[in-house]
C-alpha cells in the first residue's frame, strides 16, 4: 500500500482511476509511522526522571521535524513529485496526536485529556474530508 493518497488519474494515462476513498485519506493524512516512534521512543524516558518533562519535549520537536521530511520522501511521485497537501495535514496532525496521548502537554498545568481528545477526534474526521486536487 502506497503513503501517497490517490488522486485519481490525470487523463494521460487512459481512463482516470478513482480518487482515494474518505477512509483511505483519513488513515494517510495520520502520520502513524512518527506518531509510533514518538510513543516508542518517549517511552525509554524514565518514570520520575527529573529531566523527563525536557526529554519528551525534544522527542516531540525532533519527531515533528521528521513528519515533512518522511512524508516528503513516501509521497514522492515520480511524475507529480510529492503531495504538499498530504504532508502539511500530516504536519498538522501530528501535535495533534501528541497533545491527545498527553506526551510533554501533560506537564503543562492548563492540559486536561479530555479535550485533547475531543480536539483529536474532530480534527481527524474534518481531515479526512479534505481532497487532494485531482492528478496531483
Amino acid at each position: 500500500m502506497s503513503r501517497r493518497i490517490d488522486t485519481g488519474g490525470d487523463g494521460k494515462l487512459g481512463p482516470a482511476q478513482k480518487s482515494e476513498e474518505y477512509l483511505g485519506r483519513l488513515a494517510k493524512y495520520i502520520p502513524a509511522e512518527i506518531v509510533g516512534l514518538f510513543i516508542a521512543v518517549s517511552g525509554m524516558v524514565p518514570e520520575g526522571s527529573p529531566s523527563r518533562q525536557n526529554a519528551l519535549w525534544i522527542i516531540f520537536i525532533g519527531s515533528f521535524i521528521l513528519v515533512p521530511v518522511y512524508l516528503f520522501f513516501a509521497t514522492r511521485d515520480p511524475d507529480k513529485g510529492p503531495l504538499w497537501l498530504q504532508i502539511l495535514l500530516a504536519s498538522i496532525a501530528f501535535p495533534i496526536w501528541v497533545f491527545a496521548l498527553g506526551g510533554p502537554f501533560a506537564g503543562l498545568p492548563w492540559y486536561e485529556g479530555w479535550i485533547s481528545s475531543i480536539v483529536l477526534v474532530f480534527v481527524t474526521v474534518i481531515f479526512g474530508i479534505v481532497k487532494p486536487k485531482k492528478g496531483s
